[in-house]
């Protein structure tokens, strides 16, 4: 159980983790199950908690989470091409594209262009929702509009979330780790 502890503790914390395998030793036999028990949790917690892991698992959320939604948005236009529904063909593909487009930067540039892109991007976005909802005669195709606006809305400002905090958390890791 140490060799794992010492196996799962990041790297900036490894002298630790050799630490504890040396005082298993000097641990009473009938304790060093439960103290290798706490070795592995206390080496879980410093993984969990370094920058590299909070930094891989945001963005792996949110790359993975913007293509994830691409291609249901590439999906829900293939549907509409079949009604002869062009504007909500292409909604679908641009905002797939988007998406893409949103991917690709976040992999490239990381957590600011997240930022750079979905403020912006949501700014329009809710401008086009109120725009529908006040200006429009309710129908379900601007329903339809509305409620895709929305989801679009609801993922971009998970997304905004998830990149903010993340890059925050990082910033106070780095300073005060």
């Amino acid at each position: 159980m140490i060799a794992l502890a010492i196996k799962i503790a990041p790297p900036e914390r490894q002298a630790w983790f050799e630490a504890m395998a040396a005082e298993l030793d000097h641990v009473p036999e009938a304790e060093r199950l439960l103290f290798a028990a706490g070795c592995v949790l206390a080496a879980v917690r410093a993984r969990v908690a370094s920058p590299r892991f909070v930094h891989g698992i945001a963005r792996g959320v949110l790359i993975g989470g913007a293509m994830g939604w691409a291609a249901m948005n590439i999906r829900f236009a293939g549907r509409m091409s079949v009604t002869d529904a062009l504007a909500l063909e292409a909604l679908g593909y641009t905002t797939a594209l988007l998406f893409v487009v949103g991917a690709l930067a976040t992999a490239r540039f990381g957590y600011r262009a997240t930022i750079s892109l979905a403020t912006p991007l949501i700014a329009v976005l809710a401008a086009m929702a109120i725009s529908i909802r006040l200006s429009s005669v309710p129908t379900p195709i601007a329903d339809l509009y509305f409620a895709l606006i929305l989801e679009d809305l609801a993922v971009l400002m998970m997304a905004l979330v998830v990149a903010v905090a993340a890059s925050r958390l990082i910033g106070a890791q780095r300073e005060f780790g």
